[in-house]
């Protein structure tokens, strides 16, 4: 699902719509697929958005800690 970054200002996948309220959400740039020994290969027909960086290198937590938690 895609949601609006408030400071970026951006459509960022994510897996739910409260991700951008935990402590785990990191909007970045969607490098493209990594082969190992090759590096990031980008498709020049893939739309590379935003997506949650957390989500794409080590998935997401199980419970996730709300921001206003660690407050």
């Amino acid at each position: 699902m895609k949601v609006k970054d408030k400071t970026l200002k951006v459509l960022v996948d994510v897996l739910q719509k409260e991700c951008q309220t935990f402590t785990c959400y990191w909007p970045r740039h969607d490098p493209g697929v990594f082969t190992q020994g090759v590096g990031y290969r980008r498709s020049e027909h893939r739309d590379r958005g935003y997506l949650c960086g957390r989500r794409e290198i080590s998935g997401c937590p199980i419970n996730p800690v709300a921001k206003e938690a660690m407050k």
